[in-house]
């Protein structure tokens, strides 16, 4: 991750007096996109502390909100520490203006890039969980990198081969999400990165923790195991249907999916992919330009094509075991 906003000692200390903290060590935090993270450490516990770059302080103010509605709802997640003398948030005045500041918990816990079944149940299950919060009427209606958003980039001449492709995806996409699918809170970027293991846990499979809301909305919920599919049950290019199917087992004993979320499944495993293409594409070649991430978008590319290539049939059956499948 790069730090947009470099902090020194006296900076870090200045901004943990606004918490009432005495800082004994900190250090630039890998990870995340558009924000500079630190590893705060007292005496006592670890924070991390980010400076947002890229989200004006209303956005900020609400995901503030959106974590303690998390806490509110015993949600495995980083906990937000409130300044002394205000609610949600601090700021900090640099020379391209004055940014928002959170503080949250330190969660001890580790990245599994390859989860296994009894993992991915559990994710599952707490995906679940969280699906069921009733969604704040301050989170975004749409997702922050969805389908509204992939015109922009059409026609641009940057990669014609792939626009052209998200073009007629945009066209089958339109075409072939049902109108009534149930909507809800979503934490809408269910990536294996953004998932914490710890063997101490306690938790089946040491699960910690789901880590990173900024793409929090109010979307589709099957958006949610489309995506988690997506980012924790892919080898390079090929979805691994038993994991896919430990995810949503385990994700249906706390939610059964309607019937028609089952059978919207596979396509939003596709939008998913097509949606995380858009990101990387918009992200690398537009708003950052990146030479060695240019053609990053054309892995998901893939992706969506061999979920395409699957036929329904081996797709549903692979996933819903026969006494989950509702005939009618």
């Amino acid at each position: 991750m790069a730090i947009y906003t470099q902090l020194n000692q006296q900076d870090i200390q200045s901004l943990a007096d606004n918490y009432d903290l005495k800082i004994v060590e900190f250090s630039p935090l890998d990870g995340g996109n558009g924000n500079s993270s630190y590893i705060l450490k007292t005496q006592q516990a670890s924070y991390v502390l980010t400076v947002c770059d890229d989200k004006e302080f209303d956005e900020v103010f609400k995901m503030g909100q959106l974590l303690l509605l998390l806490e509110a709802h015993n949600v495995p997640c980083n906990r937000l520490i409130s300044p002394v003398n205000s609610e949600i948030l601090t700021t900090f005045a640099t020379a391209d203006g004055v940014k928002p500041v959170m503080l949250k918990d330190y969660i001890e816990g580790q990245v599994v890039e390859q989860l296994d079944e009894t993992m991915l149940s559990q994710v599952g299950r707490q995906a679940a969980r969280l699906n069921q919060i009733p969604s704040p009427d301050y989170l975004p209606t749409n997702h922050p990198y969805g389908r509204q958003l992939f015109p922009r980039v059409v026609g641009l001449n940057i990669d014609a081969k792939y626009e052209s492709w998200l073009a007629e995806e945009i066209d089958y996409l339109e075409q072939h999400i049902a109108a009534n699918l149930p909507r809800g809170l979503i934490h809408g970027d269910l990536f294996y990165d953004n998932l914490l293991f710890d063997p101490l846990s306690g938790m089946p499979g040491g699960f910690k923790a789901i880590i990173d809301f900024e793409e929090a909305c109010h979307y589709h919920l099957i958006f949610e195991l489309g995506m988690g599919i997506l980012g924790a049950c892919v080898n390079d290019i090929t979805v691994d249907l038993d994991k896919a199917r430990a995810l949503v087992d385990g994700y249906q004993q706390v939610r059964p999916l309607a019937q028609i979320e089952k059978e919207s499944l596979q396509l939003f495993v596709r939008y998913a992919a097509v949606a995380t293409s858009y990101w990387r594409f918009n992200k690398y070649n537009i708003e950052e330009p990146s030479e060695d991430r240019a053609g990053h978008h054309w892995q998901m590319v893939q992706i969506a094509k061999e979920v395409a290539e699957i036929s329904t049939t081996r797709f549903f059956d692979a996933i819903f075991s026969a006494d989950q499948i509702i005939t009618g």
